[in-house]
C-alpha cells in the first residue's frame, strides 16, 4: 500500500495501484515451531526497494519527516537509545521512510502495510487525518528503533493514530517470540488490534478482516472509547456473546471486494485448509483464522504469495487475459516480497529470518537475509525507477519483465531455476547455522563474519543465476524472432 485517498475514493472503493496481500502464521502450525508474518508489496514495478541497515544510536539525530512522492506532512521526535533494525526502502527516501518491513536487534519484527478500507459512515464522523496523521511510510522507521515487543509496537503505533491520527486505512503486522498481533485501523482516530491464535493462519487482501473485539482481555486492544463511538454514531456495530463487531462498524464491504479482494482470501483459505465450503463471492462468510490441513512451511507462505490462480480460468497470465476481473496475488506491480520468519528456540542473529523477493514473485527467488547480517551487499543498496546494470533490484526486475513477453514458454524456466535454487540455499542454510551456534558464544565476531560472508555469497550465485536466465531467454527470444523474419526464400 502506498499514497492517501479522499473520502470520496474510500467510499467508491476505487483501489489505487498499490495494494498488497498479508499471511500470518502462528508457531503452534509451523513446521518449525517458527512465527511468520509475510507479504507482498504490490505498488509500481519500476519503484525499486533497497535493503537497509540501521545500527543503534544513543540519539537519531533527525526527527523523523515523511518525504518521497507519497509522502505527507507527519512528523515525529528523534528517538532516544534507537535500537538497531533492518528496512526495505523505496530508492528515493534515503532509508528513512518507506521501510516496508524489518526487524530490530530487540527481536521485534514489522510488516507495514496492509491497506483497508473504512466504510464511508464512520469516516463521515471521524476522516482520516491526510496531511499530518501517520501512514505506511513512516511505521517501519519510527516504530522499530523504539519497541522492544510486539505488543510495545501496537501500543505505541496505536497512541500515534489516538493523538496524530491516521492518514489513510491499513493493517499491520508485529511478531515477537511470544507471538503475532496484527492491528487494523477504523478510521482517522479508531483501531483495533488482535494477538493472532498460535494454532491458527490468518489472511487480508486490501479489506479489514478482524472481527470480533473483547474489551480487556489480553488478546485484544483498542483505541480508547472504540464501543462506545461507534454506539453513539450509530455505526452498524453488533454487540454478540460480549464481543463488540469491529468490522461490522468500522470496515468495508463493497461490490469491488468480490473481485479485488476476496477470491485472493478465498484462494489462499481453499490452498491451507481442506472441507472448506465457503463461496468465493461471500466475504463475510470467510473465517477469519483457520487450521491448515498440513503444518505450514516458510515454502508454504512462499507459494501463497506466488498464487496466480495458477490451473484455473482465472490465471491472467496463462491465458494472456491482463483483464480478468480477480485480480491475482501474485502482480507484476509487485516491489518486493518479504516473508519474516522468527524462531524462539534459537539466537536472534540466525533465529530471524526476512526471506526477501525483489519484483513479481511468480517469477522471482526468495533470499534468505539474516538479523545477524551487519554488511549490506551493495547490490542491495542500488537501483532508482530506471533500469540499470548494478543493482539486484533491476537484475531481478529485468530477467521478469523479459519472461512475461512469453508466459508459457519462459515462466516455467525461470520458475525451476529459481526453485532449484532455494532448495541449495535451505542446505547451506542449515550448515551455516550449525557452524554459528558453535562459534556464536566464544567467537561472536567470528560468528558475525559467517553471517555476512554467507549473505554475500547467497546474493551473487543468485545474481550470476539471474544473468545466465536472462541471456538464456534472450537467445530463445532471438531463434523465435529470426524464424518469425527470417525472409529465407531469396
Amino acid at each position: 500500500m502506498k499514497g492517501y485517498y479522499s473520502d470520496s475514493e474510500v467510499e467508491q472503493s476505487e483501489i489505487a495501484a498499490s495494494a498488497c496481500t498479508t499471511i500470518l502464521v502462528g508457531n503452534q502450525v509451523t513446521v518449525d515451531g517458527s512465527f511468520i508474518i509475510a507479504r507482498n508489496e504490490d505498488h509500481e514495478a519500476i519503484n525499486a526497494k533497497r535493503f537497509n541497515f540501521h545500527p543503534a544510536e544513543t540519539a537519531q539525530l533527525n526527527d523523523f519527516h515523511s518525504i518521497g512522492a507519497m509522502g505527507n506532512d507527519f512528523t515525529y521526535p528523534a528517538a532516544k537509545n534507537a535500537l538497531q533494525y533492518t528496512s526495505n526502502s523505496d530508492f528515493d527516501t534515503n532509508g528513512t521512510s518507506f521501510g516496508a518491513a524489518g526487524f530490530n536487534s530487540a527481536g521485534v519484527g514489522i510488516t507495514a502495510t496492509e491497506t483497508v478500507f473504512n466504510n464511508a459512515q464512520v469516516l463521515a464522523v471521524d476522516p482520516y487525518v491526510t496531511k499530518t496523521g501517520i501512514g505506511e511510510d513512516a511505521i517501519v522507521n519510527v516504530i522499530l528503533p523504539r519497541v522492544h515487543s510486539a505488543q510495545e509496537g501496537v501500543a505505541l503505533l496505536g497512541h500515534i493514530i489516538e493523538t496524530q491520527g491516521t492518514a489513510e486505512g491499513f493493517g499491520v503486522a508485529f511478531v515477537d517470540k511470544d507471538g503475532i498481533w496484527y492491528l487494523e485501523t477504523g478510521s482517522g482516530h479508531h483501531w483495533m488490534a488482535a494477538k493472532i491464535p498460535a494454532d491458527k493462519y490468518f489472511v487480508s487482501a486490501n479489506q479489514g478482516r478482524l472481527v470480533d473485539y473483547v474489551a480487556n482481555h489480553p488478546d485484544f486492544m483498542a483505541s480508547a472509547g472504540l464501543v462506545d463511538f461507534a454506539k453513539k454514531h450509530q455505526l452498524p456495530s453488533a454487540e454478540n456473546s460480549g464481543s463488540f463487531n469491529f468490522h461490522r462498524a468500522y470496515s468495508q464491504d463493497v461490490e469491488h471486494d468480490k473481485t479485488y479482494n476476496y477470491p485472493r482470501v478465498w484462494t489462499l483459505q481453499h490452498m491451507y485448509t481442506d472441507g472448506l465450503t465457503t463461496k468465493i463471492d461471500q466475504g463475510e462468510s470467510f473465517p477469519v483464522y483457520l487450521t491448515p490441513k498440513n503444518k505450514l512451511s516458510v515454502y508454504d507462505v512462499m507459494q501463497g504469495l506466488r498464487n496466480h490462480y495458477q490451473a484455473t480460468d482465472h490465471d491472467p497470465y496463462a491465458h494472456c487475459n491482463p483483464s480478468d476481473p480477480y485480480r491475482p496475488i501474485a502482480v507484476f506491480r509487485t516491489e518486493h516480497s518479504h516473508v519474516l520468519q522468527l524462531r524462539p528456540q534459537l539466537p536472534i542473529a540466525i533465529g530471524e529470518i526476512q526471506y526477501i523477493a525483489y519484483g513479481m514473485t511468480a517469477l522471482s527467488v526468495y533470499l534468505p537475509f539474516y538479523q545477524g547480517m551487519t554488511s549490506v551487499p551493495e547490490a542491495l543498496t542500488l537501483g532508482d525507477n530506471k533500469a540499470d546494470s548494478h543493482s539486484a533490484y533491476w537484475k531481478f526486475r529485468k530477467l521478469q519483465t523479459l519472461a512475461m513477453v512469453d508466459w508459457n514458454q519462459f515462466a516455467p524456466i525461470v520458475q525451476q531455476a529459481y526453485h532449484q535454487f532455494e532448495q541449495q540455499t535451505a542446505h547451506k542454510q542449515k550448515l551455516m547455522e550449525a557452524e554459528y551456534m558453535v562459534l556464536h558464544a566464544t567467537q561472536p565476531e567470528q560468528a558475525v563474519a559467517l553471517i555476512n560472508a554467507f549473505e554475500h555469497e547467497t546474493l551473487e550465485l543468485a545474481l550470476a543465476l539471474t544473468e545466465d536466465l536472462t541471456n538464456e531467454l534472450f537467445t530463445r527470444l532471438t531463434i523465435d524472432t529470426d524464424k518469425l523474419y527470417n525472409f529465407s526464400g531469396a
